[in-house]
């Protein structure tokens, strides 16, 4: 039963994740403008802020209304906050701890594949991987494909 509830958290989170790059996409496209999305090591916090290559607390989404990456209240428009990570799942990307999306839903990662590995302390062989090519659309990937360890230090 144990394996259940923890498979069941794990998915949860995944389509979670997933559902959070989709909406990023979608509003890069629709706004007509760059759509950044970040970690966070408080999504509760007045003013979050982004953060790290680890999104195990959290993410950001915004309208970037500057070049920077960072989440600034005063330029940046805040469309959504990814709440933190239950049980022991962790949360990692390959990026640089950014994903962001132009007004055409392309990404901004320079040509290679933003990955975000999903894992729990049953390993890689149980986790889940979303990954995001250069043109945007994201693919859930499952088990044994998981490229990214999630165990690594920032």
């Amino acid at each position: 039963m144990g394996g259940f509830l923890r498979d069941n958290a794990m998915r949860a989170q995944s389509f979670e994740l997933l559902a959070s790059i989709k909406f990023a996409r979608s509003e890069a496209v629709k706004r007509r403008t760059r759509v950044v999305m970040c970690g966070t090591s408080d999504p509760t916090a007045a003013t979050p802020s982004c953060g790290g290559t680890r999104w195990t607390a959290g993410w950001l989404v915004f309208e970037s209304g500057d070049t920077n990456n960072t989440y600034q209240p005063a330029t940046d428009t805040l469309l959504r906050v990814g709440e933190p990570a239950p049980g022991l799942i962790n949360i990692r990307t390959n990026s640089d701890g950014n994903l962001e999306f132009n007004g055409d839903g392309t990404t901004n990662e320079g040509g290679s594949t933003a990955r975000f590995a999903l894992c729990d302390d049953r390993g890689a062989a149980l986790g889940r991987q979303i990954d995001v090519p250069m043109i945007g659309r994201p693919k859930l990937i499952y088990g044994r494909a998981v490229t990214i360890s999630c165990t690594s230090p920032s």
